[in-house]
């Protein structure tokens, strides 16, 4: 995580897998968390401050300091997803977006439209980027047409790791 995410890196980072990589997710907010305040934007209602606070135990007394640096909202629908996109500050603090396209994969929701918003979440990724590093999940088994999000997302990621890559999974492993 020290070359991806240390420093001025200002990258966007998707990670993909069939579980949208929560596990890696919550580890790493507790890893952030412990150096500085961060950004969770939960798409998929994947947080679990739980699993967090168990992660930050383990490395520190200071439970409650480290835990009031972790900044979390959560979305439901798409149209949700794009109004916290918008309304979150520009900032030095890491972002992670849990899911990303969880709430984009809605059928009641046209893919016309999906694509649309999705553009616009792409377009405040890119504006979040400028100030610090962006980490985003997604869940790489989307079907259909809705399998189009997924290669809209990537092309905007600076680096994308795939869970079921060996090469990736050990990347993963040493960002952590």
């Amino acid at each position: 995580m020290q070359q991806l995410l240390g420093g001025n890196s200002q990258k966007i980072v998707l990670l993909i897998g069939e579980r949208g990589q929560r596990e890696v997710l919550l580890d790493l907010t507790a890893v952030l968390g412990l150096r500085g305040p961060v950004r969770v934007l939960d798409a998929g209602n994947g947080f679990d401050p739980y699993m967090v606070t168990r992660a930050i135990r383990r490395q520190t007394a200071r439970l409650y300091e480290v835990m009031e640096r972790i900044y979390v909202a959560r979305a439901f629908t798409c149209y949700q997803v794009i109004t916290l996109l918008q309304q979150t500050p520009a900032s030095p603090a890491p972002h992670l977006v849990f899911d990303l396209l969880a709430t984009f994969a809605d059928e009641a929701v046209t893919y016309r439209e999906s694509v649309r918003l999705l553009q616009i979440g792409m377009a405040q990724l890119l504006r979040l980027r400028e100030q610090a590093p962006v980490v985003v999940s997604a869940r790489s088994g989307l079907a259909g047409q809705r399998a189009g999000l997924l290669r809209l997302l990537k092309r905007t990621a600076d680096v994308v790791l795939l869970a079921n890559a060996p090469a990736a999974v050990a990347a993963v492993e040493r960002l952590l």
